[in-house]
This record gives structure tokens, sequence and C-alpha cells, in this order.
């Protein structure tokens, strides 16, 4: 499996299995050196941490960077090079800083290069997770048992039903939205509130397939990979719905970005810092652009509304007990998909598209 993992990357370019096994190989030597020389880690790890966010930041922000510069007059007639985005970079970065933090903390186990690298490479989660945890994966390495005709069962009805998600529904709706984006004008308002909508549907779609196709494939080679998606259109506040979408990504950023920075029992501005900005990492982490940055904002500024509420409710019983009537919940799953079916529109569409859309239906 380590092999074809190699292989596998090998087939979008010979140059990126170089450099994923480059820092692989740093990551788990520089582990080494912290279960050995235990005076050392934390010098060890901030170095360590250091070189992969910088890696990431580098490619992520490297062109913005070099177009800023382009535009200088000194700079006029240099020609710039494209840094290419190594593709599968921000998954693999995630699981070397999860690993390598892990270790430090003395609650992973120590397995051979092979295993690691297995964990770093695995190509069913390559290009689009889920993000699993090393000690799981560890486990199931060595956990791993005879041909079982269930788990091929699973997995390829598993398969299945990302294809079926991805090329039924997605693709087609895909076809249906990103006209009416584009000229809202030519469509009744109607149609075009049905098609914001529905864009939240597609992009669900899109995304969670990629992720039951992972699972399922992981699942014929014996390994159960963590759930990515827990029916986040279904559920009734911001915060179940952020819980309940891109579950691996969203825990990271919790147990390696919020709790740590901002602590668990922090003061009530803190808590609200570390919310908003969490979830703005959330939201960029995908990609770097104004229009997910503006997307962050909104979701960061929604969490931090909605923890506000869970304190009014603590304070005030009245404003509990009205907010736990069971009729309230229909309107607050319309609140709430409604909020993040328009912020969705700029995953679709550009900054430009999205102002017009709101517009032309709110006018």
């Amino acid at each position: 499996l380590f092999i074809c993992s190699i292989l596998f990357i090998a087939l979008f370019s010979i140059k990126y299995i170089f450099y994923f096994l480059f820092n692989t190989a740093v990551v788990y030597t520089v582990g080494i050196f912290i279960r050995k020389r235990p005076r050392r880690k934390k010098t060890l790890i901030k170095l360590t941490l250091i070189w992969l966010i910088g890696n990431l930041a580098f490619f992520k922000y490297a062109n913005l960077m070099l177009e800023d510069i382009s535009k200088i007059p000194l700079f006029p007639r240099i020609g710039l090079p494209n840094i290419l985005f190594p593709i599968g970079l921000s998954y693999i970065i995630f699981r070397l800083i999860h690993y390598i933090v892990e270790v430090y903390r003395d609650n992973t186990p120590s397995g051979s290069f092979v295993d690691f690298g297995l964990y770093v490479l695995f190509f069913p989660t390559f290009l689009a997770g889920p993000i699993e945890r090393f000690q799981k994966f560890y486990f199931q390495i060595k956990e791993v048992g005879p041909f079982n005709v269930s788990n091929i069962n699973y997995g390829l009805y598993r398969i299945i039903y990302g294809l079926i998600k991805k090329l039924i529904i997605a693709n087609n709706l895909e076809k249906i939205i990103i006209p009416v984006f584009h000229l809202p004008q030519l469509y009744a308002r109607a149609i075009v509130v049905a098609a914001v909508y529905g864009s939240t549907i597609y992009i669900y779609m899109d995304f969670s397939a990629y992720s039951d196709i992972a699972i399922g494939i992981s699942r014929l080679f014996g390994y159960k990979i963590v759930e990515n998606f827990n029916k986040p259109l279904l559920q009734k506040n911001i915060s179940l719905f952020i819980r309940s979408w891109h579950i691996s990504l969203y825990t990271w950023i919790r147990d390696y970005f919020f709790f740590p920075i901002f602590g668990s029992r922090s003061s009530m501005l803190k808590l609200y810092l570390g919310l908003f900005f969490s979830f703005l990492i959330f939201s960029i982490w995908h990609s770097v652009s104004l229009k997910l940055l503006i997307a962050g904002i909104c979701a960061g500024t929604a969490m931090v509304i909605w923890q506000l509420l869970q304190e009014i409710k603590k304070r005030f019983f009245s404003f509990k007990i009205l907010l736990s009537r069971r009729w309230l919940n229909l309107f607050s799953w319309f609140f709430t998909i409604t909020f993040v079916s328009f912020a969705f529109i700029l995953f679709t569409t550009n900054i430009q598209d999205t102002v017009q859309i709101i517009r032309y239906i709110f006018k």
C-alpha cells in the first residue's frame, strides 16, 4: 500500500514524490529525536512546526506575493515563476502536524517509517481527506486480518454511493445552477432563490462524494476511515452544522489551533476571538481568496453570535424556555440552511456574481 500510494502520487508529478517523502522523513526523524531527547523537544517541535506551516504558507501565498511584486514599477519586465501548489499538500501538512504534536505530547505509538509513510500518503485519502489520526490508523495497520467479504461489500457500497452523488446529482445540479448564477436577471426570482439553496446541496453532494469514495476504497483494504459528514443539511443551528461539515478538519482545527492557543477555559473575549479566527481558518484553508475570506468572516461572526446566545440563555431562564420550544426547531433549521446557502454562493461563483445575485433577490 505504501508503494501504491507513492505510484499514485507519481501519476500527478514525480517531483511531488520526493517533496512529500522528504517532509515525511524529516517529521519521522524529528519524532525519534523527541522521544530519545525529551529535554530538547520544545526546540525540536517549534522548528518542525515553523518548517511545516512555512511550507504550507509558501505554496498558498507565494503566487499572491509574486503578483504584488510584479506590479511594483521597479520590476515590470521580470518574468516571475508560477509556483504550483502540490496536490494534496494541505492534508499532508495537517497529518504531519498532528503526528509531531502527538509525539511531543507522548500520545502516539512509534511505528516504522513505512507505517508512518503509509499514514501520511495513504492514496484513498490523499486528494480530499478525511484527515485521519495516526493512533487509530496505526492500530488498524497492525490489526488488518484476512480477506473479509463484509469489508468488500461495504467498500463497494460506499464507492457506488459516492459515484451516484458526484456523477448523477452534483454534476447535474452544477449544470443547472452555474448558468443561473452567471446571469440571474434572465430567470425568475423564484428560480434564482431555488438555485441558491440548490448550490448548497450541490457543494455537499460534490464534497461528500469524495469522502464516500475514499472511505469505500479504504474499506476494500480493511481500513475504517473517519466519517467526514454527519447530515449537515439537517442540523438546526450553525454550531451543529459546522460540527457536522468536514468533521475531520473541524476537529483538527479545534484540537491543534483553538485549544492550544485560546484554551478550553478562557475568558469570554478570548473565547469569541478563538471562535472567530478558528472558523476564519476553517474557510480560507480551502483556498486563499477574498471571497473565501468573506465566507470565513461570515462563519466566524455567526459562531460568535451563537455562543453569545448560549450565554444569554444561561443568565435568563425565561429566554432559555422560549428558545427551547419545539416549534422553533423548524424555524431554526430554515434560518440555518438559508444563512449557509447564501454564504456558500461564494464557493460556487465570484464576488461580483454573488453581489448581483443577492441584489436581484432582495431588490
